[in-house]
């Protein structure tokens, strides 16, 4: 840009005199080289300028009134064609948008863009057949008509996909989270963003054409551009709100950088400005050194950026609405894609920028680092793809296997309806999907950076002197740490499962790297490092066998005690709701006592952990209602045990 503004201002010895400031710099370095050259080569091209007068004078006689009129038909022609269809095809856009955009907004996007293709198509029909009619390809009207052609389908193209998400005047079917207003805003900025650089592309084209040569060239792109620059800096600037709503739309509520990311959005053009005064002064540099690459490589980077930006916004469309906290497979694989457009972006704009616009080293010279780059995109997009897969399969399971609740209701208790522990593999998974998170960024940044040239043996020398200075110093998160991996290795708990740690009991509620986090029955939280766990008695385990005592009276008949409770206990285990716990029927052991004129009978059953002491209750209330009426009766303690001991037998009874 400061040499444009240079060329603008510069008469011949103004351009003069910067060549003689330029070569008091000249040393033996290579600024001050650079620097002449440079200075020595705008003197030259300012100097031509007269050249370009000529030039433009003379070029009407290349081209006849017809000639011209079938040149502006070709662009006239194709807008009209365009226009006419959309105006047909109106109605059944709209149609089809109110159909298809509650079923499915992705099929709404389709149909506006088949039917803005059509149109499109339509362009490109009547656009080819004016161009048939301008002459034969080898003569300059022809090459000229082609370029028209090209420069059009361009333009339009870039308009079709740009229509294509916006859809100022059908919401149903756009793509960029906007409204009405700013998405037709957005189109016509969009446009004048595509249209000026191309504009700038194919007047050069055209000068090379009609035999310009390359100093009459390089003179016209050193004075337009810096018009171009600034008109385009120009609509960064008139249009940035309006594409700060639709980068600030992209930013999920529940993003963890969502403050920074809106900042971001807000604040876009900055980058914008920035990168299009970057592109004015490469172009005229490329027109002074006859650089053409130096103009190309930032084009090809801003197709990219654009490409992005469509990429990431037709991304946010589909999976916003998604209800589902569990990624879907479409998801995984549209983060992939979207990670490979950003490499692919990257490589392009490091290639664009140090190689094409400054030059830094020649192509033989960037072959083997171009080489390198890109096998560590490679390296990284696989990377990146094993570890979604990997989450998604984890993260899928715990979807599919949720915890148990430690926080149940007396209800749940009387019903049966317990949760059951974790399984062994739900219950760590939690810490493998960290350790396999780790240990993949781990190995795969050291992969990377490998295949960058790094030398990663000082890294992974540092990274075990550091460890093993860590572990020096925090030998208690250590110990924990170890311990919980010997705990997790050995089973010795699941989630869900009732264990006795020596000092606290409860429920395993979860766990960390370091930590247990147990429930206790009365809702107490207690979190206990592994390292202080000295022994662990788990309740909850395979099975557990209940004994429990009652008393009868002293004359009771004991064999028909033992069938009967026999009968109950196979009857139990028969029953759908106590088949699959019970695994020993409820049966008598025996007298273990005699006591108080009463015989202490002992009774137990066999069951898995889950809920013994439903099975229990419910044994001893079918008891109670069966023996009674066989004659076999409980025992009753002494009066006087119960504080009826000084009472009359009317007051005893009536207290009874």
């Amino acid at each position: 840009m400061i040499a444009g503004a240079a060329a603008l201002f510069a008469a011949g010895p103004a351009g003069t005199a910067c060549a003689q400031v330029s070569k008091a710099f000249s040393t033996n370095g290579t600024l001050g080289t650079f620097l002449t050259q440079l200075s020595d080569r705008l003197d030259h091209t300012i100097q031509h300028i007269p050249k370009l007068g000529r030039y433009l004078l003379a070029l009407p006689q290349q081209f006849d009134l017809p000639t011209t009129l079938l040149l502006i038909g070709i662009v006239v022609g194709g807008l009209a064609a365009e226009f006419v269809v959309r105006q047909v095809l109106q109605r059944l856009r709209h149609r089809g948008f109110a159909r298809h955009s509650t079923e499915s907004p992705l099929r709404a996007f389709l149909h506006g863009a088949l039917l803005d293709a059509v149109a499109f198509l339509a362009l490109v029909v009547a656009a080819r057949y004016i161009a048939g009619q301008v002459g034969a390809p080898d003569t300059v009207p022809g090459k000229v008509a082609h370029q028209v052609l090209v420069a059009l389908l361009y333009w339009r193209g870039f308009n079709f996909v740009f229509r294509t998400w916006l859809h100022p005047d059908a919401p149903e079917g756009r793509i960029a989270p906007v409204d009405d207003a700013t998405a037709r805003r957005l189109l016509v900025g969009l446009n004048v963003v595509i249209l000026l650089p191309m504009l700038a592309r194919h007047i050069v084209q055209f000068m090379a054409v009609t035999q310009a040569g390359s100093n009459v060239i390089s003179t016209a792109v050193v004075l337009y551009v810096p018009v171009f620059g600034a008109a385009l800096i120009y609509a960064i600037w008139h249009w940035r709100r309006d594409m700060a709503a639709w980068l600030a739309g992209m930013v999920q509520e529940k993003d963890l950088f969502r403050a920074l990311k809106l900042a971001m959005a807000k604040e876009w053009w900055v980058a914008g400005v920035v990168f299009y005064a970057v592109s004015g002064s490469a172009a005229v540099y490329a027109a002074i050194t006859e650089r053409a690459a130096a103009m190309h490589g930032l084009a090809g980077v801003e197709s990219m950026l654009i490409l992005l930006l469509l990429l990431e916004t037709l991304v946010h469309r589909r999976t916003r609405h998604l209800p589902t906290e569990v990624p879907t497979v479409g998801e995984v694989l549209a983060a992939c894609l979207r990670l490979a457009v950003r490499l692919l972006v990257i490589v392009v704009a490091v290639q664009g920028i140090l190689i094409d616009a400054l030059g830094m080293m020649s192509p033989e010279d960037w072959e083997p680092h171009e080489r390198a780059i890109k096998l560590a995109a490679v390296t990284t997009f696989l990377i990146y793809t094993l570890w979604r897969f990997v989450k998604f399969r984890m993260d899928r399971y715990i979807a599919d296997n949720p915890l148990p609740s430690a926080g149940f209701g007396g209800d749940a208790a009387d019903n049966g309806d317990l949760p059951p522990a974790a399984s062994r593999l739900r219950t760590i998974m939690p810490v493998l999907r960290v350790t396999a998170g780790v240990a993949i960024l781990i190995l795969g940044g050291l992969l990377v950076l490998s295949e960058l040239g790094i030398n990663i043996t000082p890294l992974i020398a540092g990274a075990s002197v550091l460890g093993l200075a860590v572990s020096f110093g925090s030998q208690s998160l250590v110990r924990d740490i170890v311990s919980g991996i010997f705990f997790l290795a050995e089973d010795s708990f699941r989630v869900g499962e009732y264990i006795d740690a020596s000092k606290v009991k409860g429920t395993v509620e979860g766990f960390s790297i370091r930590s247990i986090r147990l429930r206790h029955q009365n809702g107490q939280l207690h979190i206990v490092p592994f390292g202080q766990l000295l022994h662990v008695t788990n309740f909850s385990r395979d099975w557990t066998t209940v004994k429990f005592n009652l008393a009868f009276t002293i004359n009771t008949d004991v064999e028909l005690l033992r069938k009967t409770v026999k009968k109950i206990g196979l009857e139990m285990m028969s029953e759908p709701q106590f088949q699959k716990e019970l695994l020993q029927p409820l049966k008598m052991q025996g007298i273990v006592d005699i006591k108080d004129a009463s015989l202490i009978v002992r009774f137990k059953f066999t069951a898995r952990p889950k809920n013994p002491s439903l099975i229990q209750r419910t044994a001893i209330r079918r008891m109670f209602e069966a023996l009674p009426k066989l004659g076999i009766e409980f025992a009753r303690p002494p009066y006087a045990a119960l504080g009826f001991g000084g009472l009359d037998p009317a007051a005893r009874a009536a207290a009874q």
